[in-house]
């Protein structure tokens, strides 16, 4: 009985691994696809649609390409206005540091706190705008504001997020034969896992209001009532 059980354990572990490799493949072949600088982002946005997909209950591996192909299609062009906007902040953020090694007193500090907040945002909306454009239906912005929203509304789970990233980072530096299957995947699979938990939580949050609200009405119309 026991044998069974770890068997199963074993092949369900396999499978996932399997999954997750098949995954990053369709990632590398659809961000060639689009020559690298337009294939990257529709890309990076198929992977969370099907992780999603995935993290959702949805396990079968039968409609993987088709899914990808059509979410790569489809959100090609906003896909790539977005991987434009993210090279600007980038090149702003990289160019800011460039100033700074020349300043000095006052404008130097201003710079530093200046960069060190834009940076932290910049890492929230890094981590937070995949799973929000897969996960909810919002205008082109709202999807940048409402990551910075989650993200720090959410502190301990962002915290996690980071120490996550970090961690899986330090593992592919230690054992660089995994990235060309598991890096990219990975990375999607653990932000998709911290962000739906996000969301489960905001969902509960809202509902409580929303709760308490009618029960208060409920209580002013009894009150009212003679």
């Amino acid at each position: 009985m026991e044998s069974k059980g770890l068997i199963h354990k074993f092949y369900r572990f396999s499978e996932i691994v399997m999954k997750i490799a098949l995954i990053q493949g369709l990632w590398v072949v659809f961000s060639l696809f689009g020559a690298i600088i337009f294939g990257i982002m529709p890309a990076t946005i198929a992977m969370f649609t099907v992780i999603r997909k995935w993290m959702m209950g949805d396990e079968s591996n039968r409609l993987l390409v088709k899914d990808f192909w059509g979410t790569f299609r489809k959100e090609f062009w906003k896909a790539n206005a977005m991987g434009l906007i993210f090279f600007i902040l980038s090149f702003l953020l990289y160019m800011n540091f460039s100033i700074m090694r020349f300043t000095e007193g006052f404008i130097f500090l201003f710079l530093v706190i200046a960069l060190f907040t834009f940076s932290i945002l910049f890492s929230i909306l890094l981590i937070y705008i995949f799973p929000v454009y897969v996960h909810l239906d919002l205008k082109f912005f709202q999807y940048f504001t409402m990551s910075m929203l989650l993200g720090i509304s959410s502190p301990i789970y962002t915290i996690v997020a980071v120490f996550g990233c970090v961690g899986l980072y330090r593992l592919f530096l230690w054992i660089p034969g995994l990235i060309p299957f598991f890096s990219v995947g990975l990375f999607a699979l653990f932000l998709m896992k911290v962000t739906l938990k996000v969301f489960k939580k905001t969902e509960q949050k809202q509902e409580g209001f929303s709760n308490t609200f009618i029960a208060s009405q409920e209580n002013k119309i009894n009150f009212d009532t003679p």
